[in-house]
């Protein structure tokens, strides 16, 4: 008999009860997580136990990969391995397509529209209703604030020492030589030799 036959792949229509069958199969085995996921590992595969956690505690459609990893090592025929692929694949088709018509906008055809439908270029054509946009919250704006105390201190600290280090160049220019003031704000005394 063949081994596909012996472990019919049971029937799934969503992502959460594959979830739900890939559960039920690590339950069968009896192996913890660590265990999965040594035994994956020996077979070729990364599966670590937080990752294969993950996987069974949700209800999205896990990684082909994954999938793969987990049912080699809890020992499922290579057939029936291809045709939970298979299942996997098919799920993930149908909810692509779903998601696709769900985005996809619809456009009436113009020949199933009758003539009580509203038709904005009729004069006199009621148009349905539609919700108000709510308006949008006020943009972040400045707002001026006054400088704390400790911005004031600094403030005038700054400034008492530019007006010390001012007075003391000049006073330093008129003692026989001449105080030119560098680009750090400290004066530099030139004299002149004798």
């Amino acid at each position: 008999m063949d081994d596909a036959a012996q472990n019919p792949v049971p029937p799934a229509a969503t992502a959460g009860e594959y979830v739900g069958l890939l559960r039920d199969v690590r339950r069968r085995s009896g192996l913890t997580y660590r265990e999965i996921s040594r035994r994956a590992s020996a077979a070729g595969h990364w599966l670590p136990p937080s990752t294969l956690a993950t996987m069974l505690g949700r209800t999205t459609l896990p990684r082909e990969r994954t999938v793969v990893a987990l049912l080699t090592a809890c020992g499922t025929p290579a057939a029936a391995i291809e045709q939970w692929v298979g299942l996997r694949r098919d799920i993930d088709a149908r909810v692509g397509e779903r998601a696709r018509r769900v985005s996809e906008p619809t456009i009436p055809d113009p020949a199933s529209l009758d003539a009580s439908s509203p038709d904005p270029a009729r004069p006199g054509a009621r148009l349905p209703a539609v919700e108000p946009v709510p308006p949008r919250p006020p943009a972040t704006t400045y707002r001026a604030t006054r400088p704390g105390p400790r911005r004031l201190r600094l403030a005038a600290i700054v400034l008492a020492g530019a007006l010390a280090g001012g007075a003391y160049g000049m006073l330093l220019s008129g003692a026989n030589g001449s105080a030119v003031v560098t680009t750090d704000g400290c004066p530099l005394v030139l004299r002149q030799s004798r």
